[in-house]
């Protein structure tokens, strides 16, 4: 089973489409090459954090994912009664969404309320192991099953193939409680 610290990466590189709209929503303060620089001298403190912690974010989000989508498959499992599921998923992003969207950098306090909501929700899906809760699974080609005995999968074969290859022993990685990574055998790692 993978560990708390993984979990944590998991849970950040859940919200990267959100650190994208971020950007986007804030692109006037890095619209100019002098914009930049103040943002990089600290000319508004609070701007400059918001945009260094967005940035190590980023990037932290995309080697969590990279790290857990590339670790070895150590163990089999044998799985029934695969079915497709995403309306998790779909919740989880519209959760913090229109919060998170809210953000105005300018001001201390709204960067502070958003950063409890931000930690607060992390603790909830470090808690609950969510780790399959994460948009970026499916950025990098993974989708999210389910099974008859309410085990999730996080695979990049599609529905047909896993069902095909149901009742076989299948190379797998535990992640949490009841949650497998299955990948392609030419991934393993």
């Amino acid at each position: 089973m993978i560990s708390v610290f993984y979990r944590v990466g998991l849970y950040v590189s859940s919200f990267f489409p959100l650190y994208i709209l971020l950007v986007v929503n804030n692109y006037t303060s890095l619209s100019s090459w002098e914009k930049i620089k103040k943002i990089l001298a600290f000319e508004n403190a609070t701007g400059s954090a918001f945009w260094f912690m967005l940035l190590g974010l980023m990037m932290f989000s995309i080697m969590s994912l990279s790290i857990i989508t590339n670790v070895s498959l150590s163990e089999k499992h044998e799985f029934d009664g695969i079915s497709k599921t995403e309306d998790n998923l779909l919740d989880y992003v519209v959760t913090y969404l229109v919060p998170l969207l809210s953000i105005d950098i300018t001001k201390l306090n709204s960067l502070l309320v958003n950063a409890g909501l931000f930690l607060l929700l992390g603790f909830i899906y470090v808690k609950n192991n969510f780790v399959y809760l994460n948009p970026l699974f499916l950025f990098f080609g993974y989708n999210i099953f389910k099974t008859s005995k309410e085990e999730i999968i996080i695979s990049n074969f599609d529905i047909y193939d896993l069902k095909n290859m149901e009742k076989q022993r299948l190379k797998c990685r535990v992640l949490g409680y009841k949650i497998f990574l299955v990948r392609r055998q030419g991934q393993d790692s």
